[in-house]
Parts: C-alpha cells; sequence; structure tokens
C-alpha cells in the first residue's frame, strides 16, 4: 500500500518536513531540480516563537491588483451588446453565461430559463468573486406554449439589459455593468442537462461572438495561441455536445463553462539571499499563507507537501509549517515562492453556497539562519521580495483542475514588480500564528496504469486500477511528436460509460470517463507543451480529483505505461493497524474502507473525493473516527479537527455541520456530537487527558445546547437523522439517542477528571434523555416477536441506537438485540442503517451473541448489501447503499439489467463499519478505566462464518497483536511489555494477560 512515513513532529515541539523531492509533484519549480538535501525525519527543531514571537518582523505580501491590460489586435471587451442563442430546457433551469475577464471567478451574468411544471419563468442572476450576489434576482413569468425551446435575445447597455423570449419582450431589466471578455453556460448543482446553439454575441454591427458547432465561429474576446485545431470558439476549454436532427449542439452541465478567459496565474516572489555558508549553524524556515505556496531554494524544491500550509480557520487562526533547509544554502541564494489558492477561496462549497474566506491571497514567512558564532539572521516576506504572473502554472482551483503552459518561465519573466505589503483584511492581520501541529498532506501511493483503452472519438482511457483521491505525473520526455502550444487535456473520473447503465444517464461515449457525479466540479487539467521543455515533468499537484481513469484528449498516441502514474495523497498518518481475515469479501472491503478512510483525509476529515463538495462534514467524521483510530495513528489528525469545530462553535453552544467553513451552519443531531465522540474516541485510543481537557467545555456547551432545543428532554434539531438510510427512522428517536449517548460521554470526561459533581450532573442528563426515549419509543407491551419498539419506529438504527448507548433498560437489552438479529434475517441481512447508525449496528449484533448474522450482513453482496459494491468492480466505499439503482422512480426495473449511479462512489462514511474487525472480529477494545490500552480487552467474535482472523494494533504503549483460528480452536494474544489485557475466550472463559505472547486453546 505504498511508503507509510513516520508522523512527522510533535505536538508540542513543532512539525518537521521531509525535504526531498517527487519528479516535480508538490512543486513550484519552473526548472528541473534534483534535490541533494539530507533527509531531517524525525529531527525536532526550533518554533518560531523562539526567535520571532508571531512572526512580527514578517509582512504578508501579495501581488498587485491586476490593471486593465492593452488588448491584443483584434481583441474587443465591450460594455454595450446584443446577445442571441437557443436553449433547450425540460424539468430543470440552465442559464446563459455573460462574464467579465475574471471569469467564474469574477462579475458573471446568468440569463436563465427555468422549464419547470408548474414554474416556467426567465430567471436572471448573477456572481461576483465566485459568490453569488443576492442584489441580482429576478424572475419573470413565461407565457405560452413554448415546448421547452427557447430563443432568447438580450440588448445590454451599461447596468440596463432588454430581454426577449421567444419573440416576447420581457422588458429592461437591471444587470451588472462590465467588459464582456467571456461567453458561456452556467446549471445550478444536480445531474440534469440542458442544451444551447447558436450562441451570438454583436456590439457596433459586428460579430464578436459566435458559435453554432458547426465549425463555423468567431471569438474576439481573447486570443488563440496554442498549436491543437481550433474548431470551436471555447476552444481550448473541454466542453460536452450532443448531435440531435440539426445537428450539434453543447451540453449544458452543471457549473460554469466559459470560454477562455485572461489566465490566473500562480504569482511568484523572488528575492536573493546572501550568506556565508560555511559560518551556518542551522536554518529553518516558517511560512504561512492566505492560499496554499511552494518553495524553490536555489532551484530546489524545500519540500514534497500538497497544499501547505492546508485548511484553517483563516480568520481566527494562522497555522505556519516549518522546514530544515540548513543543506540547502549557499553563499548566494535565490527564494522563490509560487502562491496558490488552496483552500482559502477556492474547494469552499459549490457556486450557490461558496464561501471563500477572502478575495486577496497572501503570503507570509521568516527565514532564519542560526551562525556557528551564535548569532542568528531573520530573513522575512517584505518589501524586498519582487513578483511576477509568469509562472507556467495559469491557473488552480481545488474542484475545477488546473493549467500548466510549460511556454511561461520566470526566468524569462519580464513582468516583475513590487509586491503589496500587507494588504489584506485586518481580522488575517490579527489572526493568531500558531506552527502546524496535524501532518501535512503527502503522496501515500501510486500506481501505474493496468489498462489503456481508446473511445470512438480518439481518446485515451486510462485505468490505474484503484480509485483513489490525487493527481497525476507525466515525464514528458517519453512521448514523442509534441508540438509547441500543443494542449493536451486530462479529465478524471471514478468509473465509465458503458452499456450497462442506463442510457439517459450516460454522459458520454461508451468508455469514455462518467463525469455527471461530480457536479458542478469539471476535474479538468491542462498542460500545453513546450518546445523547449520537451523533459518536463509534470505534475497537477496545485489540484486533486478523486478517481480511477483518467481520460487524455489531445495526443495520438498511448502514454507509455512507465511515462505517466497516478499519485495517491492524504495527511501523511503512520499506519498503526493491520487486519486480514479467511473471508476474502471482508478482506476487499477492508482494503475499500482503507482507500476511503485516506482519500478523505485531507487536513481535516472530508465527506468524498471528487465532486463539489471535499467539505469537513462533522457527521462523517465522528462516524468513521472509530476505525480511522484504529488503522492509523490520528489523534494529531483529529486534535486539529475538534480545534476547528470548536473554535467556531456558535454562542448557543451548536456546533457546525461542516467545519472549518467561513459560512457557519449546523447544530444538528449526529453531525454536532462530533465533539463528543471524536473526543472520546481519541482519549481511549492515546490515553491523553489533554484531549479532554481541549474540548471538555465546547463538549459541555454542546449539551446544553441540546437541552434547550429539546420539549422535555425529546429532541428533534430538525437535522439530517438517520442521513442515506435504507429505512425510515424518526428523526427525533436518533436525536434524543444521540443526546443522550453525548451527555454520558461528557459525564464520563469529568470522571476522568475527576470531578464527581459535573460527572453526576451530566449522568442525571444523559438519565433524563435515556427516560424520555424510553418513554416515547418503547412499546407498552415489548415481546421479541411484536417488537420493543413501537411499530413505527423499529429500524435497525433505532434497535443499534439503543443498545450501543444503553437506552435499552436492563431487563430489555437481551430481548432487543434478538429482535434486531430478527429485523436483519426479516431484512435479508441488507445494511440498511445510514449515517446516525451506521458505525453500531454490527458491534450491537456481534456483542449480544449474534456474529454469525453480523458477518453476514458485512459479506453481503446483493444490491442493498455493504459489499455489493464489490461486485460492481469498486475500490471505494461508496455515499449510500443505494448508488446504484435498478429500478426507476416508480419501483419499475430496468430493462437488461441496467442501472444508473446516484451518488460518490468515493465516501469516508461507510469506513466506519469496518471499526468492526478491530472491535469485534479481532475483539481488541480499549479500557476506558486504563485508556491509551495500558489495560484493554480482547473478547474476539469468532463464529461459523469464519474460519480465522488476525491483526495488530501500534498503541502508544506498544505493539498489540492478535490471531485466531476456529478450526484449531487456538488464538494467540501479544500483549505490549507495559500493558495488561483481560481475554475473554469464545467459551467464555476469562483470562489475565500481562506483557509477551500468549497462546491458548478454548
Amino acid at each position: 500500500m505504498g511508503r507509510n512515513r513516520r508522523r512527522v513532529g510533535a505536538a508540542l515541539l513543532g512539525v518537521v518536513m521531509t525535504v526531498s523531492a517527487l519528479m516535480g509533484c508538490g512543486a513550484g519549480s519552473d526548472k528541473e531540480a534534483s534535490l541533494k538535501a539530507d533527509e531531517f525525519e524525525n529531527v525536532v527543531f526550533p518554533l518560531i516563537d523562539e526567535y520571532d514571537p508571531g512572526m512580527s518582523v514578517a509582512h504578508f505580501i501579495s501581488a498587485p491588483k491586476e490593471t486593465d491590460a492593452e488588448l491584443e489586435d483584434g481583441i474587443v471587451r465591450p460594455t454595450e451588446y446584443e446577445a442571441s442563442f437557443l436553449m433547450a430546457v425540460d424539468g430543470t433551469e440552465a442559464s446563459f453565461a455573460l462574464g467579465d475577464s475574471n471569469g467564474e471567478y469574477g462579475r458573471v451574468s446568468l440569463y436563465g430559463i427555468r422549464a419547470v411544471e408548474g414554474n416556467e419563468c426567465f430567471t436572471f442572476r448573477s456572481f461576483n468573486g465566485g459568490v453569488e450576489d443576492d442584489s441580482y434576482k429576478l424572475e419573470i413569468p413565461l407565457e405560452g406554449e413554448n415546448f421547452g425551446i427557447y430563443n432568447v435575445s438580450i440588448a445590454v447597455k451599461d447596468d440596463k439589459a432588454r430581454v426577449t423570449v421567444n419573440d416576447k419582450d420581457l422588458g429592461e431589466i437591471d444587470v451588472p455593468k462590465f467588459p464582456l471578455a467571456c461567453v458561456g453556460t452556467y446549471k445550478s448543482r444536480g445531474t440534469d442537462t440542458a442544451g444551447i446553439d447558436d450562441i451570438k454575441v454583436t456590439s457596433e454591427g459586428q460579430e464578436v461572438f459566435s458559435e453554432s458547432f458547426d465549425g463555423v465561429f468567431v471569438n474576439k474576446l481573447h486570443g488563440y495561441d496554442y498549436a491543437n485545431y481550433h474548431g470551436s470558439a471555447f476552444d481550448p476549454m473541454y466542453y460536452k455536445y450532443s448531435y440531435d436532427s440539426k445537428g450539434k449542439s453543447m451540453i449544458i452541465t452543471s457549473g460554469f463553462l466559459l470560454s477562455e478567459t485572461d489566465k490566473d496565474p500562480a504569482r511568484v516572489f523572488k528575492r536573493e539571499i546572501d550568506i556565508e555558508k560555511n559560518k551556518v549553524d542551522s536554518a529553518y524556515l516558517y511560512m504561512t499563507a492566505l492560499g496554499s505556496y511552494d518553495i524553490e531554494l536555489n532551484g530546489q524544491r524545500v519540500s514534497d507537501n500538497f497544499f501547505d500550509p492546508g485548511k484553517m480557520v483563516f480568520d481566527k487562526y494562522l497555522n505556519y509549517v516549518s522546514y530544515n533547509v540548513t543543506d540547502m544554502l549557499e553563499d548566494t541564494n535565490e527564494m522563490n515562492i509560487y502562491l496558490f489558492h488552496g483552500f482559502f477561496d477556492r474547494g469552499v462549497g459549490y457556486p450557490e453556497v461558496a464561501a471563500p474566506w477572502g478575495d486577496t491571497l497572501a503570503v507570509k514567512g521568516e527565514l532564519v539562519v542560526n551562525y556557528k558564532d551564535g548569532s542568528k539572521e531573520i530573513i522575512p516576506t517584505d518589501e524586498s521580495f519582487s513578483v511576477s504572473r509568469g509562472s507556467r502554472y495559469r491557473f488552480d482551483d481545488i474542484y475545477q483542475g488546473e493549467f500548466v503552459d510549460d511556454r511561461r518561465d520566470i526566468n524569462t519573466a519580464n513582468d516583475w514588480s513590487n509586491p503589496v505589503v500587507d494588504a489584506v483584511d485586518d481580522k488575517f492581520l490579527s489572526a493568531q500564528i500558531r506552527h502546524k501541529e496535524n501532518e501535512s498532506i503527502a503522496e501515500w501511493d501510486s500506481f501505474e496504469y493496468v489498462n489503456v483503452s481508446e473511445t470512438d472519438g480518439g481518446h485515451f482511457v486510462y485505468d490505474f486500477g484503484q480509485n483513489i483521491a490525487g493527481t497525476i505525473e507525466i515525464d514528458m520526455s517519453k512521448l514523442t511528436g509534441l508540438e509547441d502550444g500543443q494542449v493536451i487535456t486530462f479529465r478524471y473520473g471514478e468509473i465509465l460509460n458503458d452499456d450497462k447503465m442506463f442510457w439517459r444517464y450516460h454522459d458520454g461515449e461508451d468508455a469514455s470517463v462518467w463525469t455527471k457525479g461530480l457536479l458542478s466540479a469539471k476535474s479538468t487539467d491542462y498542460y500545453v507543451c513546450s518546445a523547449d521543455k520537451a523533459d518536463s515533468q509534470v505534475c497537477f499537484s496545485h489540484t486533486y480529483h478523486g478517481f480511477r481513469y483518467v481520460e487524455v484528449i489531445g495526443l495520438d498516441q498511448e502514454i507509455p505505461v512507465d511515462a505517466i502514474r497516478a499519485i495517491a495523497i492524504s495527511s501523511d498518518v503512520e499506519q498503526t493497524g493491520e487486519f486480514s481475515c479467511s473471508d476474502e469479501i471482508i478482506n476487499k472491503l477492508y482494503k475499500n474502507s482503507i482507500y476511503s478512510l485516506r482519500a478523505n483525509m485531507m487536513d481535516n476529515p472530508t465527506d468524498c473525493a471528487q465532486r463539489d463538495e471535499r467539505l469537513g462534514w462533522a457527521g462523517d467524521a465522528q462516524a468513521v473516527s472509530g476505525f480511522a483510530m484504529y488503522a492509523y495513528d490520528t489523534e494529531a489528525f483529529y486534535r486539529n479537527y475538534l480545534k476547528e469545530l470548536r473554535t467556531q462553535q456558535g454562542g448557543d453552544g451548536s456546533i457546525n455541520d461542516v467545519a472549518p467553513t467561513n459560512n457557519p451552519f449546523g447544530g444538528h443531531s449526529c453531525w454536532g456530537d462530533s465533539i463528543t465522540q471524536i473526543t472520546w474516541n481519541a482519549y481511549l485510543q492515546y490515553g491523553d487527558q489533554t484531549i479532554i481537557a481541549d474540548n471538555i467545555d465546547a463538549a459541555e456547551n454542546w449539551v446544553y445546547y441540546l437541552m434547550d432545543r429539546s420539549e422535555d428532554f425529546l429532541l428533534t434539531t430538525e437535522g439530517y437523522g438517520d442521513h442515506l438510510s435504507g429505512q425510515s427512522t424518526p428523526e427525533s428517536l436518533t436525536d434524543t439517542a444521540w443526546a443522550a449517548h453525548s451527555a454520558r460521554l461528557v459525564a464520563r470526561m469529568h470522571e476522568v477528571r475527576e470531578d464527581e459533581q459535573l460527572a453526576e450532573i451530566f449522568d442525571g442528563y444523559a438519565d433524563e434523555f435515556t427516560k424520555k426515549w424510553q418513554e416515547t419509543f418503547i412499546r407498552q407491551d415489548p415481546s421479541v416477536a411484536a417488537g420493543i419498539l413501537i411499530a413505527d419506529v423499529e429500524s435497525e438504527t433505532a434497535y443499534a441506537l439503543g443498545i450501543a448507548f444503553d437506552l435499552f433498560p436492563e431487563d430489555m437489552k437481551k430481548d432487543a438485540a434478538e429482535r434486531l438479529n430478527m429485523l436483519s434475517e426479516y431484512g435479508a441481512n441488507l445494511f440498511y442503517p445510514g449515517y446516525s447508525g451506521m458505525a453500531q449496528y454490527l458491534p450491537a449484533l456481534a456483542q449480544n451473541g449474534y456474529g454469525n448474522t453480523a458477518v453476514r450482513v458485512l459479506t453481503n453482496t446483493a444490491p442493498g448489501g455493504i459489499a455489493h459494491p464489490l461486485s460492481m468492480g469498486l475500490t471505494t466505499n461508496p455515499e449510500d447503499m443505494g448508488v446504484f439503482r435498478y429500478q426507476d422512480r416508480e419501483g419499475n426495473d430496468y430493462p437488461n439489467g441496467a442501472y444508473e449511479v446516484t451518488g460518490s462512489l468515493n465516501h469516508a462514511a461507510y469506513s466506519s463499519v469496518l471499526a468492526f474487525c478491530y472491535s469485534d472480529i479481532l475483539g481488541i477494545k480499549p479500557d476506558e478505566k486504563a485508556a491509551g490500552y495500558k489495560h484493554f480487552f480482547v473478547a474476539p467474535t469468532v463464529t461459523e462464518s469464519l474460519e480465522s482472523a488476525e491483526g495488530s494494533l501500534q498503541t502508544r504503549n506498544g505493539l498489540i497483536k492478535v490471531s485466531w483460528n476456529s478450526t484449531s480452536k487456538e488464538i494467540s494474544v501479544t500483549v505490549p511489555e507495559n500493558s495488561t489485557c483481560t481475554l475473554m475466550l469464545p467459551g467464555g472463559e476469562t483470562k489475565e494477560l500481562t506483557g509477551g505472547e500468549h497462546k491458548l486453546n478454548w
């Protein structure tokens, strides 16, 4: 599974970054460089506070705002013009887009048609800086029979536009004024599509843009300087098209598709630094940013990390990352800092909800040189740097992709100028600067392609055999016949269009990548070849994609297998757990869960790896945290996430559904309970009481919030309930259950802190929620046959939560478990629980004598079974168990076993279920009275369904190993020297074990 590097740094001592090069990835180099510096793995060095607390000497430096550049000959930017287009819309809304030179992140006007039954209208909206501008919103009803075809004309003059639809004058509307620089389409998030044709824009009687998708076009808004055949006004940007009886037309898909505009290149900050190398003892570089950065020192890459300094609550604190650059220094040095968007104003939500942290990218840092005589020198970011927009990195966006043009080179750039100093919002100037305590994002695995095919349209499609979150790297020296200015386009997808997919849900020709599930994320990279850099290494390292397949457009040759690789990236956590068993379905599901987990560890826990979210959803995070802490050392990772949650906690005690976010929302059960569940899980695994101390106030306030929201301790937070469940469980049942659980966890935290008074108080709150849950949902005449819970709340989730959270009275627990087993069998062992109950379901069965049923559920490959994705060839876990749908919305089977795909194919949440492999199949459980595995339990689930299992867990106290074989009735347990273990044998006998290896029979 690739390299597993040691966790770097220490929570209280600073973070050490490995100084190494990775074939061009994670780098800002415009020239080749092979790093010769030593690696400083696991060496702790000083924090910046020892030299310059808060980086007081340094300044934020940013690029000057662009002024209107002189236009090329023949290029126009009109403010008065007439536009027309023909749009086909049915059952959705789509828009014609007119924008300025900044494209979708500038000012864009959207002239739309909503063609939904009972709501047919013309719409106008506008975006500015990537955010919807609510001051421009208009709807005008359309009358008459339009039959889904709309001929629209627009006459724009300054801040007014006159609109005509199907020859009906809708009058004059208010619009923002700007010079027109691009044309295109927009559709809100979703999988429905529309079509557009016959686009024409004229100004002063001259066509400035026209496209009928027949090979004849005009685009005077932007020049075309590429070697590829110029066949459309939208070239070189990729778009989808369809054919009808009238010919070719553009398909309008989710998000923006705009003609090419002025690029938004990564700015480069440069400074020369003179020192006397032979007098240097050590040198450290400390850097933070509003955005992300790559740094070169003397042409060598300082780090192979991705997206440093990562995600954070930018308006509250800024993390800096530390690098040891001692061996990289010369007498005369050149430092180049490339500044990218990172997670500051990209990857912050799809367009309607996007919440960028600001509109100015900036970098701040210090190079500290320590001399052998005890003196030191601090070289800060300030006005002594110069800045250029001439880098090869012309565009970068977490969701949309990256544009790399190797014809650009900072060594020949002629636009160097002075940077702007501290020209950022005051909130960033006053934000606390802290060292980054959690692991950076880095490569953790890589893949060669296992198959290449060619579509009928001549596109090569590469199958890398594994769905990942990451990017690709290409060695251009191994490709031949490339032209200067040739554009190569790379599209990414999790699956391919094929003949088994119901035709209506295809989004391209057979064997092409299926991208409808990406929603508004385009996930498309572009590379422009240079005759002077035929040996270039290309890595799109300032974006990332969720993909198994890459479709390449613009090459007439296959890329050799040794010239391209897929790079899996993730927070650079250390592997601590291993598991395997005699059932290959479970082993494959475990592997899928590992890859889904790692794909969604991007500086904090995310929901998915591919579409226009990839956000720190708290419900997903708390569910999967148990599995993550078994499989990897995630203490620093989750400490960081908990910091994000509590930093943005509402004044009423609510916890955000997403963290970090510049658009706070939330307060919903199961999601907000992350502040209690993750804290408790981390304490049990790592045994450090400071985890509790850091989060106890936030956890208490969360419980107070739940109490305030409840009605006499019956709670409904109007959130997500048992999200994506295959059954219906009332939200009041799940929310009240989670409230009782959170209150109980806070009581346990106070017990750890030896505060018996507060422990008793929060136990009392938990008792009240529990009592209300019992009064509301348990039958007056409970029985296994008729049900323990009232009829309209019975579900696997309801029983799993009741058992796991000790909500059933003691005398009902056995019957409740039997009833849960019965429901599982009646449900054909399909996996019905959603996000509220998925992690609790299998342990609730196995720990109450129904291990066989739990294993049958875990290995069920039928549609709706948790292992069904394996039968569909998936190598990661999907968003829900119904992601492959074999029926239409009326319940009719699709013909010939066809299917549609309804969600993400790489989601973290269902990885949570595989914690069962450690906690139950192996039976390794921490003891809350001696957390951190100072004492632990081993109680394996040995069933007739499994012959054997083995695994290990590296803990703070040492290595735990467990293996058992049901045929020989033998179990082996390795206990760390400083730990003790209580072993519960399958036959019921209990053994107390001390440090060492123990082999026993039952």
